[in-house]
């Protein structure tokens, strides 16, 4: 009987690859910052300024207060009242 379903050997399956996860490559390292950016810094942060990458705190402040506040606001030491043109 040949020609017959069955009748030989059976072929296995190719073989499927499997993929291989990716390494994500290593992140760079940040360059330090030139002398001259610091000294801007640290001067900036002995006169209270707002730094980047940091939090505004005075913004925060004013920011928080109610829209409506018809009461005199302490701007940047700045005394100001409702309707005063600038």
């Amino acid at each position: 009987m040949s020609g017959a379903p069955g009748s030989g050997p059976v072929p296995l399956p190719a073989p499927v690859p499997v993929p291989v996860p990716a390494q994500a490559p290593a992140p760079a390292p940040l360059p330090a910052d030139p002398p001259i950016y610091k000294a801007v810094l640290s001067l900036w942060a002995s006169q209270g300024r707002t730094l980047p990458g940091h939090r505004d705190q005075e913004w925060a402040r004013l920011a928080a207060g109610p829209v409506w506040a018809d009461r005199t606001v302490r701007v940047s030491g700045i005394l100001v009242r409702p309707g005063d043109a600038r």
